[in-house]
């Protein structure tokens, strides 16, 4: 018998065998495919949609009529209030605002005294746009939390005598992933 045909037919017939045993089953079963990981980065459904806003309202002031500062904010997120504070997290991704009194004439020095008195080594506080308001500032920095890093973004918004804040922050690896939600809110508007 020629030594190539019986090589070739022992090669065929395991090719074979591996091949129904694919098919059929070899007994032992397959594991089941492990569930979809959970999307880090929110969906369409959980960015700020037109409509969704936190308002601060500001009253009359010598006989004029009121305005208030309206910052678009997440739909979809676990949604808390304190006082004038409110808070929009999705897992461990938080955007805030806030509204507290300054002393400082501007949203640049309000925001500066609040840097230093937190204590932030490297952070840094610049003028920025934020939608309709002009007197505006952003605070980045770092901290830890519990043993792990925090990314945070502030931006103050001079309200006369208040400093209206938007607060984002995220661990490192989330932080720049979710950005589009400290982007939409920063289009603030202010209706006067």
């Amino acid at each position: 018998m020629n030594k190539k045909l019986v090589g070739s037919a022992v090669v065929g017939a395991a090719v074979l065998a591996i091949v129904v045993v694919q098919f059929v089953g070899g007994g032992e079963e397959a594991p089941a495919a492990a569930p979809p990981p959970s999307p880090s980065m929110p969906t369409t459904t959980t960015l700020p949609s037109q409509g969704t806003l936190e308002a601060y309202n500001f009253p009359d002031v010598a006989g004029g009529r009121g305005w208030s500062i309206q910052i678009p904010v997440p739909t979809g997120w676990i949604v808390t209030h304190e006082n004038d504070r409110a808070s929009y997290r999705n897992g461990q991704v938080l955007l805030e605002t806030d509204k507290v009194p300054i002393t400082q004439e501007d949203a640049l020095s309000g925001l500066k005294a609040v840097a230093a008195k937190a204590h932030q080594d490297g952070s840094v506080v610049k003028p920025v746009e934020a939608g309709d308001i002009q007197d505006a500032a952003k605070w980045d920095y770092t901290y830890v939390r519990d043993g792990y890093p925090e990314r945070a973004t502030v931006i103050g918004l001079g309200a006369g005598d208040s400093l209206v804040t938007i607060r984002y922050e995220a661990p490192p690896a989330e932080f720049d992933r979710n950005r589009g939600v400290l982007d939409a809110a920063m289009h603030v508007s202010a209706p006067g």
